[in-house]
């Protein structure tokens, strides 16, 4: 190689080794966003698992809050899947809402489970969709709504598309021991 390179004429040799310090330009930036990408994932990793630590150091907090807030509960009490869209779908009747529903997504969790509804409405007014939270409302703790968005109707003053999430929650199984049902709780 070395042979061949100094056989060359200069202008030759100035242009094949502008041509190996443009490669190595080249490479040179690609491995270096390759090293800092690796560094950024690296640090973004350190802090998810520091992020993971604090909540498993609060572990026994967090246990001892469930087991409180679930005192207020009662087993075998609250919403199946059923249940939540007969509730919800009624919810919006009483509010005079006509509603359109998908079927039902279920998340269990332990002892819980967390049923929740789709639901929307079109060319609703606002005292309807007040109505609506306030039903829900009543409900509570079992029944909720996630998430709700309005959109206005175009040329249709004072009415609104709704799309509300309800959230219903079912205490699945026994209470923690320890933990006394609503009903005792009360006394």
């Amino acid at each position: 190689m070395k042979h061949f390179f100094f056989s060359l004429k200069p202008r030759e040799r100035i242009m094949a080794l502008l041509a190996i310090v443009v490669a190595a330009g080249l490479w040179s930036t690609g491995a270096w966003a390759r090293v800092n990408g690796g560094w950024e994932n690296w640090r973004s990793l350190e802090e998810e698992a520091k992020v993971q630590k604090s909540w498993t150091d609060k572990e026994a907090e967090i246990r001892k809050a469930t087991d409180l807030a679930v005192q207020g509960l009662d087993s075998g009490h609250g919403y199946d899947e059923a249940k939540l869209v007969a509730e919800a779908v009624n919810a919006a009747k009483e509010a005079g809402l006509s509603a359109n529903t998908e079927s039902p997504k279920t998340t269990k969790a332990g002892k819980f489970a967390i049923h929740s509804l789709q639901m929307s409405c079109r060319k609703a007014d606002l005292a309807s969709v007040l109505r609506f939270y306030d039903s829900v409302k009543t409900r509570a703790p079992y029944l909720a709504i996630g998430q709700l968005s309005l959109q206005a109707d175009r040329g249709n003053a004072g009415t609104v598309t709704v799309k509300i999430q309800v959230t219903a929650l079912e205490l699945i199984g026994t209470l923690p021991s320890g933990v006394k049902p609503a009903e005792e709780a009360g006394k």
